[in-house]
């Protein structure tokens, strides 16, 4: 559990963070139906400022960018060994090799379209992905076939055997900051709190905190499922890409590479177009109206791709991004903003003197603990994978 993290204290981190987060998604639904607003830049101008409003694009561009080396690095990492089971030569097949061949031959068509509607299957496909990969992490926590001594797929020497030195149960420390910063970009979604709001069938501020929590429970218990799974199965030697602890001759393992693979390759253009308009915003926002124009949507995609593939074949861990982005982003988007922007959305429709703002103001709370866990957890992120 985050390399000497508790069982106790991994679980209760998970918990209490998802609970915070389900909290905050649910406040910026409330301030659109006080606000009348319907998207997270109307948000801002309303309750911070309009003339700032390139610092939501820039925060959602520097997020989507952080994803999409995060997508990349994994995509090197799913595909090398399922070339390397197929037979692939070594001279012909490597991370670096992989994820250039995949961004130039793949990633960079379906990023340059114009019309992503056909890729509307992939929530489909990545939930299916994601449901697959737990219930086949469950499997081998249960089944014995990692035991250090007397596993099937560890007797041969070829990956590294599960290690048990750091197991605790109820051991916190600073490092348990990095859990809490991965934990951070996995609960992040609130930027498309509003879009979800406003689609919501006969939405209301009832159904809609009803929705949210059902989500985020549902959510939390997959994180936790696949947590313990993972830890239990390899204790300290967990990789920050889970599934390059196992055996490449394990079948179950080599379906949920090929499953996360799938599901990553075609939700990475819809990741990269949030990249794409969040840097169009901010050019725009600095009067270079060029950059957002149709005709160099192209330049730009290839740009934003050139870029990530940099970062991601230099990047070796891509728990160090993880870790890093959610520290910040996580902090920005889930924890500080949020309650920035419902605080000053009851003042506006309420009155700075009525008691719903002064409820409301507990809410900023979150400020200073934002600014903490983002500040503790990009140091000690640095720290554990420098």
């Amino acid at each position: 559990m985050a390399k000497g993290t508790g069982l106790v204290p991994a679980l209760a981190i998970c918990a209490v963070l998802g609970v915070v987060s389900s909290h905050t998604f649910t406040i910026i639904g409330e301030s659109c139906a006080m606000l009348g607003e319907n998207d997270f830049k109307g948000l801002w101008s309303k309750t911070i400022s309009e003339k700032s409003n390139y610092i939501v694009d820039s925060i959602i561009a520097v997020m989507c960018l952080a994803c999409l080396v995060i997508y990349s690095g994994i995509l090197g990492d799913v595909f090398t060994p399922l070339l390397a089971s197929a037979g692939v030569p070594d001279s012909m097949n490597s991370r670096t090799k992989n994820i250039i061949g995949l961004t130039v031959s793949v990633l960079f068509p379906l990023s340059s379209l114009k019309d992503l509607s056909a890729l509307s299957f992939t929530s489909v496909l990545g939930f299916m992905s994601i449901l697959y990969t737990i219930i086949f992490l469950c499997v081998r926590a249960l089944d014995g076939s990692y035991n250090a001594m007397t596993g099937k797929f560890v007797i041969d020497n070829v990956i590294a055997k599960p290690s048990f030195l750091k197991q605790s149960v109820w051991n916190v420390d600073f490092t348990s900051l990095v859990l809490a910063s991965n934990l951070g970009l996995a609960y992040i979604a609130h930027y498309n709190a509003p879009t979800f709001y406003r689609e919501l069938k006969d939405v209301n501020s009832q159904r809609f905190s009803k929705m949210v929590k059902i989500s985020f429970a549902i959510l939390t218990s997959l994180y936790v499922l696949s947590m313990m799974s993972g830890y239990n199965t390899f204790g300290d030697i967990c990789e920050g890409n889970i599934l390059l602890n196992y055996h490449p001759g394990d079948i179950l393992s080599t379906f949920g590479r090929v499953a996360t693979g799938t599901s990553i390759l075609f939700g990475f253009p819809l990741v990269a177009v949030g990249a794409r308009e969040g840097l169009a915003g901010v050019a725009t926002a600095f009067g270079m109206n060029a950059i957002a124009e149709e005709n160099n949507r192209f330049a730009l995609v290839a740009l934003i791709l050139a870029v990530v593939t940099y970062i991601s074949c230099t990047v070796k861990d891509v728990s160090f991004v993880v870790g890093v982005t959610g520290a910040v982003m996580g902090s920005l988007i889930v924890y500080i903003i949020p309650a920035i922007i419902y605080s000053n959305a009851v003042k506006i429709s309420k009155g700075q003197d009525s008691d719903e703002y002064k409820t409301a103001r507990y809410n900023n709370i979150l400020v200073p603990f934002g600014t903490l866990i983002a500040a503790l957890g990009v140091f000690m992120t640095v720290k554990e994978t420098s």
